[in-house]
């Protein structure tokens, strides 16, 4: 009775908040402090369990809400817990203007490993994983955590060739695996390497590698 009203409530209430990404709902009003509810939820959860183990049940019950309100903002769980993510103070915070290119894909590593080497990259690992098994789980994956990583890497390259930073030859897609490549390949593989030391220098070195 009680999901039930809280399901109700929300349906009466308007609000023009959108979820990630091109899979968006629309046509059903939502309530934004059952929205916050739900992220802090799920936050909250996963200091405690890995997204495998997480449920759309546990959300609910946690965040006092119906599960039917949690699909009405997401299609499912891993779209829950990459806006989750996201939402997070700092996840998002803008990086200092860098003085060139090479910088700005420095700051840009710098900032990757740092995010990996939390609790936040178990999540992501974990997610990683979800995603090779579930078409819509990837795409969200991808079009919520990896693209905009990749854009914003990718112009950085671009423009530096154009700067005579970075060497004139470069395949820009290529140049992104090599620059990202290793720092995944650790997050999988060896996640305890994705260390202080290893942040310290690994992008200063992958930088070498693209250079004129």
């Amino acid at each position: 009775m009680i999901e039930a009203a809280l399901d109700n409530e929300d349906h009466n209430e308007e609000s023009t908040d959108n979820q990630i990404g091109p899979l968006t709902k629309k046509g059903r009003p939502r309530s934004t402090q059952s929205k916050k509810a739900i992220l802090k939820a799920t936050n909250s959860l996963l200091l405690h369990m890995t997204v495998q183990d997480l449920s759309i049940e546990a959300i609910a019950k946690r965040a006092k809400v119906g599960k039917t309100t949690i699909y009405r903002w997401w299609p499912n769980k891993t779209a829950v817990v990459m806006e989750a993510l996201i939402s997070q103070p700092g996840i998002q915070s803008p990086l200092p203007t860098p003085k060139n290119n090479a910088e700005a894909i420095i700051m840009q590593l710098d900032k990757l490993i740092r995010l990996l080497n939390s609790k936040n990259g178990e999540t992501i690992s974990q997610l990683f994983s979800e995603a090779q098994s579930d078409k819509t789980a990837h795409n969200i994956f991808t079009g919520t955590f990896l693209s905009p990583l990749i854009d914003a890497i990718e112009f950085s390259v671009e423009q530096g060739m154009q700067d005579k930073e970075f060497r004139s030859t470069l395949n820009i897609k290529m140049a992104v695996d090599i620059l990202c490549g290793p720092i995944f390949f650790r997050l999988m593989a060896h996640p305890s390497d994705l260390d202080d030391e290893f942040r310290e220098n690994y992008p200063k070195e992958a930088i070498r590698l693209i250079s004129a």
